[in-house]
């Protein structure tokens, strides 16, 4: 069954290279849709990956209406209302909290008009309301992979994390994974939190700082978003450290010149980009009547210098010149494919 599965991925590459637009392959029966984006509030990543959806959506010829929810759950609620009363033919969403995501499902669902969640999505047993589909990126996989990663290079090596902020789960997860991967390959590293830095760049600087002071040994550092890895990065270039391995997530195109620069050894890749567009072609399926997995864990490998050319840009132009120029995977059912592989491996 699992060369079944990797024969089926290696046909889907090959048909992903064409590398053709959806708007070239789209059927003169999908014109004229009428779509709304709902965006969670004015965050970097939330706006190139709306950035990508919504020139999917024009370029099909779609009427896009774009509104923010400000990070307020009684907005986004508002903002579906008022999508459903416009009389789109389908919404996406970039939720701003898992409980008025599942309202707003709910609200779609009693109107029959699909809605889509990218990034975060409802628990639909709790709130009811059912996605049409859901795209995100697993925070436990970006963790497993630097962890995975950690098991195969240095195996007794000592490792800290700085962590993102606390309370929303995702810092919780990046933890997780990462010593999940360790104990999984039985190395006996337990990773030591030396703090918060919050997701951000200026606060992760102090939590260096104490690193470095405290005189605690260590080899790799964990820093769980590559925002806060330029600070870290600042810290140890003002203080001279060298030879220490850090290790990080994101992929944005500044993450891509640390690691080839040899800054950064390995980076875990969440492209809102590619978000976007596995979730535009979840979008497409639906319309046309066809099948597809409506909860997808997207999956990729972790970047370091040997596969770093192989990066899914984060920039609007940047991706689609990749996907025209097949520098990359985009392809819906060769991610759906990667999905039940990666889990079937790690549930035996």
């Amino acid at each position: 069954m699992k060369k079944l599965i990797s024969l089926f991925i290696t046909v889907t590459l090959l048909f992903s290279l064409a590398a053709f637009t959806f708007a070239e392959a789209a059927e003169a029966d999908l014109s004229g849709k009428s779509i709304g984006l709902v965006n969670a509030g004015p965050d970097d990543y939330y706006s190139k990956l709306f950035d990508v959806y919504e020139a999917l959506a024009k370029d099909m010829g779609w009427e896009v209406t774009v509104l923010n929810s400000e990070y307020s759950p009684e907005k986004e609620i508002s903002n579906v209302q008022d999508l459903i009363t416009k009389g789109v033919d389908a919404i996406a969403v970039i939720t701003a909290n898992v409980f008025s995501a599942g309202q707003a499902a709910k609200m779609a669902n009693d109107a029959g008009v699909p809605i889509f969640f990218v990034v975060g999505r409802p628990d639909e047993e709790t709130t009811g309301g059912k996605v049409t589909g859901h795209v995100g990126f697993s925070y436990y996989n970006c963790g497993y992979m630097n962890g995975e990663w950690i098991a195969k290079n240095y195996p007794n090596a000592k490792v800290v994390s700085i962590d993102g902020f606390y309370g929303q789960g995702t810092a919780e997860a990046h933890a997780q994974g990462i010593q999940d991967a360790l104990d999984a390959y039985n190395t006996g590293i337990k990773v030591v939190s030396v703090g918060s830095g919050e997701w951000q760049r200026t606060k992760a600087i102090p939590v260096a700082q104490d690193l470095l002071a405290s005189g605690r040994e260590f080899d790799i550092v964990y820093v769980m978003n590559e925002e806060m890895t330029a600070g870290v990065l600042q810290v140890f270039e003002e203080q001279g450290v060298k030879n220490k391995i850090i290790l990080t997530t994101n992929g944005k195109e500044e993450g891509i010149e640390w690691i080839k620069a040899g800054k950064v050894a390995a980076t875990a890749p969440d492209p809102p980009s590619l978000c976007a567009h596995l979730s535009f072609q979840q979008m497409v399926r639906y319309f046309k009547g066809e099948p597809f997995e409506r909860l997808l864990t997207v999956y990729q490998d972790l970047i370091t210098k040997e596969n770093v050319d192989s990066a899914v840009p984060w920039k609007k132009d940047a991706y689609f010149a990749g996907v025209k120029a097949g520098s990359f995977k985009y392809d819906l059912a060769y991610f759906e494919a990667k999905m039940k592989e990666i889990e079937a491996e790690r549930n035996k």
